[in-house]
């Protein structure tokens, strides 16, 4: 499970494997096999359940050394509360006290690009070049962590050249991405596409998603977003209409849907 969706707005860890341990050893009687707090924690966090989280963690965010993973849950949380400061705080003790895991570098970079979103201009300068170096950090233990692959795609795509953004270099880390999951890394690669205004390459990205994964709404309607680009309307129509029949919720493709209903009933200008 990666914690980036593939479709924005902005991962494969250990925290996959604890999960599924969580799975098997919930489901032993309780006489062989008790869950810690952490794995409540874990497994809570899981569920959405955030009150059951904060009651596992609670003595941790207040003890004076408390374990690495333990901070790690905490930055977790933090972030599902929408309380980002403390988030990146957390990861950063976290990576502090124990260097060695690639997760908990991940978790780093994803507190920062959510965090960088709410600050000044300045501190935003000074914690983009934090947020690259949280993923680097990520790859350089994992080289396979997708996690640390997409955060890398997304810093070169969006940060500006003075700050090291690359078009060059997010490609290279997506065509990494696509190389270890093939949906995914369709998925990079079209956004790549898209932000350059290349609807056409962007397409053929989507639509290689789609091909990789048929059932996900996101791509069903970013194919159609392109199509409509590339006027090709009844197409596109048909896209949104898929990405509904998938997630009846689907707010982009419902609006892109809406979008070419208005146009279609809109009287043709006179000649």
């Amino acid at each position: 499970m990666t914690r980036i969706d593939p479709f924005f707005p902005m991962h494969t860890s250990s925290a996959s494997l604890r999960s599924l341990f969580l799975v098997v050893a919930l489901s032993l009687p309780g006489a062989l096999l008790a869950a810690t707090p952490l794995d409540s924690a874990a497994a809570a966090l899981k569920a959405g359940d955030l009150a059951a989280a904060e009651s596992a963690l609670a003595p941790y965010a207040t003890a004076e050394k408390p374990e690495a993973s333990a901070l790690n849950l905490l930055s977790q949380l933090r972030l599902a509360q929408k309380q980002s400061k403390e988030a990146v705080a957390f990861a950063e003790r976290a990576t502090a006290a124990d260097p060695t895991q690639a997760a908990y570098f991940s978790q780093l970079g994803y507190a920062y690009s959510v965090r960088i979103g709410e600050v000044s201009f300045m501190q935003q300068a000074m914690m983009s070049g934090k947020l690259r170096k949280a993923y680097e950090q990520c790859v350089k233990l994992d080289p396979n962590s997708l996690d640390g692959l997409i955060g890398l795609t997304r810093y070169f795509s969006s940060a500006p050249e003075i700050a090291g953004g690359s078009p060059v270099k997010a490609r290279e880390y997506a065509e990494r991405v696509q190389g270890l999951n093939p949906f995914l890394g369709a998925v990079e690669l079209g956004r790549l596409a898209e932000k350059a205004a290349q609807p056409a390459e962007s397409l053929v990205h989507y639509e290689a998603a789609c091909t990789a994964n048929p059932s996900h709404a996101g791509a069903q309607a970013a194919c159609g977003r392109m199509l409509v680009k590339l006027n090709r309307p009844e197409e596109a129509r048909r896209r949104f209409e898929a990405a509904l029949a998938l997630n009846p919720s689907h707010e982009a493709a419902r609006k892109g849907l809406d979008d070419l209903n208005r146009a279609a009933a809109a009287p043709t200008p006179p000649r």
